[in-house]
């Protein structure tokens, strides 16, 4: 209760203003003012899926590179399995903010693959 004497109290999807001696008004929630949300920065996405997949055991060894650029994502390199490709995906697809995600990840065995000789 507020000084005035009136109280607000919030329920489920309706906002009841009640103020002693007077008619009650009824508001839905959704035709308040709501505060507009900050957009996360395409670094902020990026630090966000990068440490979504180093916190799965599916994509944490693996050897991927994550691009964002205005909030599309764009995934490169290689994932030890086709699970692996298609959990970097889902990751990605967790970060509030992501617009869009292009997977272009290779699937290779990382046990089996040759590291190619260096060009002199």
């Amino acid at each position: 209760m507020s000084i005035g004497g009136e109280m607000t109290r919030s329920v489920r999807a309706w906002v009841f203003a009640i103020t002693w001696g007077t008619a009650v008004a009824v508001v839905p929630t959704n035709a308040l003012p709501q505060p507009a949300a900050e957009k996360p920065s395409d670094v902020q996405l990026q630090t966000a899926i990068v440490r979504a997949m180093q916190s799965s055991p599916l994509t944490a060894g693996n050897l991927i590179v994550v691009h964002v650029n205005q909030g599309e994502v764009t995934l490169e390199g290689a994932a030890a399995t086709p699970l692996a490709r298609r959990e970097a995906t889902r990751l990605a697809e967790t970060v509030l903010g992501v617009k869009g995600i292009r997977n272009r990840l290779s699937v290779v065995n990382t046990q089996t693959a040759e590291v190619p000789a260096e060009q002199k």
